[in-house]
């Protein structure tokens, strides 16, 4: 009888399921004493040996990992040449249609923060990096793109395979002649292509953000720094901005050498109208002589925020923080103190994983 008891509990694929009984897990015996095969285990031994299997194939850890929107698009797009018109002596604003799509262009090459530079290069030659003059460009411009990215569908609708979606938007850059002279003399012949810009952009986080907190703002430009002042002054809240046109008194210190040499005069009243930045312009004056001239501007060291444009004028820049410490002014940004470098999320083997992230970290802090 237990022989004929243990000879039916062994399981067995081919046996009816009405006559299997579970697998015991122990190797002791039961109340009658009789213990469990060993072949009882061969189906999980065979689904061990599969899984095996499957581990040997190369990258299989990213099978999984999800796939951010034009991560394998290429770096490059081509562009094409808008207009241009002269600003100053040597000095151009040169406007090309960039491709912007989400789905085109990866996040980490995108135009999101005011002071990033463009890369850009005209019939294959050399890459030159460029200053923007127009702000980042708005969300709404990427709904579309950003839906597709998403894999939403509207109602009644199938998914499928759809084309890539491409958005062209204006960008405005400030090109020298010295600086890059075929790009300063760039036509609607010329074969265009817009690359990553470069840069982390200005650091407008942080307490300077606060319209209440800081309702008045005070902001020194000189030389290319007119390129960064004027996308700040434009940008909005969904751009990369400070919110201008909501503070309480906006002013704008603007020095240059000479008359010829300021740049966007036809836009000074428009700035006044739409975003609420005076602006005072000298070719004469140190920032110093002209903050203390400006007998209109009631301002309170606690409530008062600044902001330093000057493209890298080194000079320039420590004048201007003199004047802000004569003032008292705590709070300020310049355009030569770049924001935190994002860190993108890469899939798989084309960027580090998270440990060695920390690894590059902790060296880069020793060093």
């Amino acid at each position: 009888m237990l022989t004929e008891r243990a000879a039916c509990s062994q399981p067995s694929c081919s046996r009816p399921a009405n006559q299997r009984t579970a697998p015991q897990h122990s190797i002791g015996g039961d109340a009658f004493g009789w213990r469990q095969p060993r072949q009882a285990w061969s189906c999980r031994q065979a689904a061990v040996e599969e899984e095996e299997d499957l581990e040997q194939y190369k990258d299989r850890e990213n099978w999984y990992l999800p796939k951010f929107s034009a991560d394998d698009a290429p770096d490059w797009n081509p562009g094409r040449f808008v207009r241009s018109r002269q600003l100053a002596p040597g000095l151009r604003e040169v406007v090309v249609e960039a491709e912007i799509s989400r789905d085109k262009v990866p996040l980490r090459n995108a135009y999101k923060h005011v002071g990033q530079r463009a890369s850009l290069r005209v019939n294959s030659g050399v890459e030159h990096s460029l200053l923007a003059a127009s702000p980042p460009h708005p969300q709404a411009l990427q709904r579309e793109a950003l839906l597709k990215a998403r894999g939403d569908i509207f109602a009644g609708e199938i998914k499928f395979v759809k084309d890539m979606i491409s958005v062209m938007a204006e960008v405005a850059l400030l090109v020298g002649e010295q600086e890059a002279p075929e790009i300063y003399n760039l036509s609607g012949e010329d074969a265009v292509e817009v690359g990553p810009f470069t840069g982390a952009g200005m650091d407008l986080r942080g307490p300077i953000c606060g319209m209440y907190r800081y309702p008045t703002i005070v902001m020194f430009c000189e030389g290319r720094g007119i390129a960064t002042a004027r996308a700040l002054i434009e940008a909005g809240a969904d751009e990369g901005g400070l919110s201008l046109s909501l503070r309480q008194d906006v002013r704008l210190y603007y020095r240059a050498p000479n008359e010829d040499s300021l740049c966007y005069r036809e836009l000074y009243e428009e700035w006044r109208q739409r975003f609420n930045v005076v602006v005072a312009t000298s070719t004469r004056d140190t920032f110093q002589e002209m903050f203390d001239d400006d007998d209109t501007l009631a301002y309170e060291p606690g409530t008062t925020a600044a902001v330093v444009m000057c493209g890298g004028d080194e000079e320039a820049e420590a004048a201007a923080l003199e004047v802000c410490k004569e003032a008292e002014i705590e709070v300020i940004t310049t355009d030569s103190k770049e924001m935190l470098k994002s860190v993108y999320i890469t899939k798989g083997s084309e960027g580090p994983v998270k440990s060695n992230r920390k690894k590059d970290d902790a060296a880069a802090e020793s060093a």
